[in-house]
């Protein structure tokens, strides 16, 4: 998620733009949304996760960014800042209760928001005896929710809402949201969960603000939505899968990226290769390869490796070794059984993922969990078969087309008839390189040296891949050297 050190910004990726193409046509639709991003992400690099979000105003038609309970000026302050009262009056109305105030701050209402009632200064008459016991109710409910809902409110206000700000508290939101109409009312709703001082704030709303715009029947195009970007410390496991339903999607920062995105920003970050242009050209082929493969969806670890790696196999574990010790690497798997890599996916991070995901060392990648790569021995070991991978994935389709072309010199090199020659190895035209090799060995084809020597490099170099063995420095550079020759 991050989006200073790839020279691209994040947001232009293929992956990141579906999932967020994904995200938008639900809240165009009508749906709420919950957006869930590893706590690594919002904790970690909060200017991450805040560039995903611009991107993601930058989308929408219209919205309310709700600000955060720290720039907002409470408005009791606001309403000390007015011309007071003149107190002896006001003391002789209040007569030992609690106070009715002369200014609308939206507080009047607070006691009386949670029942929908909409607060009016009654006369002293009718005002009931004070309570010992309501300062502590108040305190036992989920003030944050209340907060949360007060910064809404004011927002629609300040959009133009007429009475917004004579209610407040979540009952007086949701009244507002489902009555008032307009189309202030049914702008998207940001909220950014990091945010919020209270976890659970924003997402109490959410399952409220669904059950209201349910009830009320409000058609799509008519809902209030609410966007909440979060992370999910403080949230109860099972929440996304209660929340999740026909009118509220929940969006995972979860395989969002795939096999391109990386590649893009290896491509991108990749130092101008130096040499003869051919030979250049199919290493680096094989350096991009093997940066994308091992490092996966770990964007910032791949953009360092495509800076920082030489390109040759050999150096590639000190290399990552190097890269990999700090303090993400410090960040250890959780305790378990490891299971054999790679393995399917689910469609979202299950509880027994969930730790993992939260710490940013799993995500899933094309289909397949994937852990950020470190210093243990079972890393290690995923580390060379995915070097394996990408050597097959740049090299297979080469040595394919040099095996053809190389049927031409057995048909000129031939010591035997054709249909001998293909009852002993098979047709030419299907002849591996193996077959090759033994019928240069039997004395059924004279090859040159130079001939010989190709045909050896091409067999030993498919020998290894079909073998599931990476190629080192010395076999790779030959083989390129004969690809190239």
């Amino acid at each position: 998620m991050s989006h200073g050190s790839f020279g691209i910004p994040v947001s232009t990726l293929p992956g990141v733009r579906l999932w967020m193409r994904r995200l938008l046509d639900d809240l165009r639709s009508g749906k709420s949304c919950l957006c869930l991003f590893p706590q690594a992400g919002v904790t970690g690099a909060p200017a991450a996760a805040e560039a995903l979000l611009d991107e993601l105003l930058h989308e929408l038609a219209d919205f309310v960014l709700v600000p955060a309970p720290g720039d907002v000026v409470a408005r009791g302050d606001l309403a000390r800042s007015a011309p007071p009262s003149p107190p002896p009056v006001r003391s002789s109305l209040w007569g030992g209760m609690d106070p009715i105030l002369d200014y609308d701050d939206g507080l009047a209402a607070f006691s009386t928001a949670r029942t929908g009632s909409t607060a009016v200064a009654p006369h002293p008459a009718a005002v009931a005896p004070p309570r010992a016991a309501s300062a502590p109710e108040v305190q036992s409910e989920e003030p944050g929710v209340d907060s949360l809902a007060d910064r809404i409110v004011k927002e629609l206000g300040d959009a133009g809402s007429g009475g917004s700000r004579e209610r407040t508290g979540i009952e007086g939101l949701l009244d507002l949201l489902t009555t008032a109409g307009g189309s202030a009312m049914t702008r998207v709703i940001v909220v950014r969960g990091w945010e919020e001082a209270a976890p659970t704030a924003a997402t109490d709303l959410l399952r409220r603000l669904s059950a209201t715009v349910k009830a009320a029947g409000l058609p799509p195009g008519h809902r209030p939505r609410l966007l909440l970007l979060s992370g999910s410390t403080g949230l109860p496991v099972e929440l996304p899968e209660q929340i999740a339903r026909e009118d509220t999607g929940v969006h995972w920062w979860w395989g969002a990226l795939g096999r391109l995105d990386t590649a893009t920003v290896v491509a991108m970050a990749r130092p101008c290769p130096s040499g003869p242009a051919a030979r250049r050209q199919l290493l680096e082929a094989v350096a991009q390869a093997t940066v994308v493969e091992v490092c996966g969806p770990f964007l910032d670890l791949a953009a360092r490796l495509a800076v920082e790696w030489d390109g040759l196999p050999d150096s590639l574990p000190a290399q990552l070794g190097r890269l990999t010790a700090g303090p993400v690497a410090d960040r250890s798997p959780v305790p378990g059984p490891r299971r054999r890599e790679p393995t399917a996916a689910p469609p979202h991070p299950n509880p027994s993922l969930r730790a993992e995901w939260d710490l940013g060392t799993l995500d899933r990648w094309e289909g397949r969990l994937r852990r950020r790569p470190g210093g243990a021995a079972d890393h290690e070991h995923s580390v060379r078969t995915r070097v394996w991978l990408a050597q097959n994935h740049a090299l297979l389709p080469l040595l394919d087309e040099a095996r053809e072309q190389f049927t031409e010199v057995i048909r000129a090199r031939s010591r035997v008839s054709a249909t001998e020659l293909a009852a002993l190895y098979g047709r030419r035209a299907e002849m591996e390189l193996g077959a090759m090799w033994r019928a240069h060995l039997q004395g059924h084809v004279r090859l040159t040296l130079a001939e010989a020597d190709r045909l050896r490099t091409l067999w030993m170099s498919r020998n290894k891949l079909a073998h599931r063995t990476a190629l080192d420095n010395a076999a790779l550079e030959s083989l390129i050297h004969v690809l190239c020759s």
